[in-house]
């Protein structure tokens, strides 16, 4: 399958490793500018060895090319025009976190409170959230139509497989869910997304996508919602389901290890991302004594996204409908977010 990139200096070089190694051929990829062209180029090519073609528009990319996949890692504020045209074009849609979002040059923080009355329904007011999660589902329901899988990046999902093994050894089956717990630290966030609300918006879809795919039927207690943002962490608690629900968001550059631990029930593992002997990263669990090791959960998800299309059934690890899900509720909570120091 052919796969064009749509942002490839950060995240997006990883993505195009990825599809490489499930065996697909990175054609093109597209930037903004020859000279952030050239960079991505020399970091595909230190990654593998990429042959591809670059573009600085990646509308006349999609014209050019043959294409069957597009992964988009753009700004996430691109993501809806980016992610039309490339089903338009009759591609496969794989996507960054977050979903789409409104630049901060659209979107001012901090948000204006809500009402009682606001707070306790389960409606996004801010109008141009409203906009954001309608763009999201007309993304979703387009890839619908035109039968075109379309998958989100938000892939500690992945890790559910190894973490529901740790669990129903240490607990038995793991049926009833009474708390899910989420905490990710970074080193460091880029841009306007380094502080306050920032953090929360780079950061919580991961935090969701875990909730949604633990609660498949669960919904939002709008009441139940308390976030805390300050300027290098949120913490928002809520009722989701079944659940009590805590996400812990934080930027930590000091941090020579960044802590990642999440579970259900109290039982709660550590997660890291080292590589092994033969220097390919793999994904860590630990819990007391024990310790799963799997493949990068980029990878899993990148090879969960591939063989859907192969296979033609199942469903990415967070697929449309659950990315609508996710944006919905980083809109709602954000803006009942309430701002500290």
């Amino acid at each position: 399958m052919n796969v064009a990139i749509i942002g490839a200096r950060g995240i997006g070089k990883h993505h195009a490793k990825w599809f490489h190694l499930e065996g697909c051929h990175v054609a093109a990829f597209a930037g903004t500018s020859p000279e952030t062209c050239q960079q991505a180029e020399a970091a595909l090519r230190g990654l593998f060895d990429f042959q591809g073609r670059s573009y600085t528009d990646y509308r006349r990319m999609l014209d050019a090319e043959t294409l069957d996949i597009v992964s988009i890692c753009s700004p996430p504020d691109c993501h809806h025009a980016q992610a039309v045209a490339a089903l338009q074009a009759g591609a496969h849609v794989y996507c960054e976190k977050p979903f789409i979002w409104p630049s901060f040059d659209a979107l001012s923080y901090p948000l204006p409170s809500l009402s009682v009355a606001d707070r306790a329904s389960a409606t996004v007011h801010h109008p141009m959230l409203r906009r954001t999660v309608d763009e999201a589902r007309e993304v979703v329901s387009l890839a619908e139509r035109r039968q075109r899988v379309f998958g989100l990046n938000a892939q500690y999902v992945a890790a559910h497989a190894s973490y529901q093994a740790m669990y129903e050894a240490a607990r038995g089956p793991l049926r009833d869910i009474d708390t899910v717990y989420f905490l990710l630290e970074s080193k460091g966030i880029s841009g306007r997304m380094s502080s306050y609300e920032g953090i929360f918006i780079d950061m919580a879809s991961h935090a969701l996508s875990q909730v949604i795919a633990w609660l498949p039927d669960g919904t939002l207690d709008p009441e139940s919602v308390e976030c805390r943002i300050t300027q290098n962490e949120t913490v928002a608690r809520f009722r989701y389901g079944t659940a009590t629900v805590e996400t812990v968001l934080r930027k930590n550059p000091a941090a020579q290890r960044p802590r990642r631990q999440f579970g259900t029930n109290q039982f709660i593992v550590e997660y890291e991302a080292r590589a092994d002997e033969q220097g390919v990263f793999r994904a860590v669990l630990r819990h007391g004594d024990q310790t799963v090791t799997s493949e990068d959960l980029v990878q899993l998800s990148v090879r969960r996204f591939l063989d859907v299309i192969r296979r033609g059934e199942g469903r990415p690890f967070v697929d449309g409908r659950d990315a609508v899900t996710n944006i919905e509720l980083e809109a709602l909570i954000v803006e009942r977010g309430r701002r500290e120091g």
